[in-house]
């Protein structure tokens, strides 16, 4: 239990600061309030719970962050690329079909199949629970070393990507197709060709996701695409080849979903694993081989 009255105080204090941040700059949904109480009741119940609450302090510093970028749309800091960056998908991977010059989102947009709906569907669900998962896994069988290393790849991917939001802001292929390359900055996230998926399985999955998101130019890079892709990345440390094929089969169809979907172009989706890669390069080499590794150690004996 906690016995310390600086612990107290310490929780206190970030507790206000965070509900001042979503107070004013965001807003305070019940689902805010339920996973605070649910961090609070880990950080305070015993021992055990704080150590499991330390070990998901990254997650709650990503999802705090990707929560509280609606508040700064990144369309207000610099200029969103729509066309140049539908023309140059098509330069580089256009597809010809009726003699026509395509990308592949549009050349799938002909090409539609149950098969395809249910992969890309099914590949979309992972994004976020797979690599959380995976971490998950890591921790509970006491692979702590290799579970910090996927949790901060995964946390490091996706802020990589969150600040390359704002340096290149880009629309994505199904704005392209309902909005063609004028900029309309109010224009509502949508499920695009993944609604095949939710009329198949007859529930609201993706309709539901993307009337939430507020991140609309947000195309490159596909984090979509990166996540699956630290999964598979830090698997080689287990020296689990079924797993980590499981991993690259996740992978694949998870950016044939991205593009399949009309929500990337194959740029955004090479982008994202460029993303991932690099993210694996900081955490390998910049993290662990340098200064900074006596942090992560520390880090780990709070686990």
């Amino acid at each position: 239990m906690i016995t310390s009255k600086k612990q107290y105080i310490y929780a206190a204090l970030i507790s206000i600061i965070y509900f001042s941040w979503m107070y004013f700059k965001i807003e305070v949904r019940p689902d805010h309030l339920v996973s605070f109480a649910f961090f609070a009741f880990l950080y305070f119940f015993n021992e055990k719970t704080r150590r499991f609450f330390f070990a998901m302090c990254p997650f709650i510093v990503y999802i705090t962050i990707y929560d509280s970028l609606r508040a700064f749309p990144n369309y207000t800091y610099n200029t969103i690329h729509i066309e140049d960056l539908y023309l140059l998908e098509k330069q580089y991977f256009g597809v010809f079909f009726n003699e026509q010059l395509m990308t592949l989102n549009e050349y799938f947009s002909f090409h539609q199949h149950t098969a395809f709906d249910l992969i890309s569907g099914i590949a979309y669900i992972t994004w976020v629970p797979m690599p959380i998962g995976f971490a998950m896994y890591l921790y509970f069988t006491k692979r702590k070393t290799l579970y910090i290393n996927m949790v901060f790849l995964f946390v490091l991917t996706n802020l990589i990507g969150f600040i390359v939001y704002y340096f290149y802001p880009a629309a994505p292929p199904w704005y392209v197709e309902n909005c063609g390359f004028e900029f309309f900055p109010n224009t509502a996230c949508q499920a695009s060709r993944l609604g095949n998926f939710d009329n198949l399985v007859g529930w609201p999955v993706f309709k539901t996701f993307y009337s939430g998101n507020a991140n609309v130019f947000a195309a490159v890079p596909s984090l979509h695409a990166a996540n699956p892709v630290t999964c598979f990345l830090a698997s080689f440390q287990l020296k689990n080849h079924a797993l980590t094929a499981v991993f690259l089969l996740v992978t694949i169809c998870m950016w044939f979903g991205a593009i399949y979907g009309n929500h990337h172009y194959l740029i955004d989706v090479l982008a994202g694993g460029l993303v991932a890669l690099t993210a694996f390069f900081v955490v390998q080499v910049l993290l662990r081989k340098t200064g900074m590794n006596k942090y992560l150690v520390k880090y780990e004996k709070l686990l």
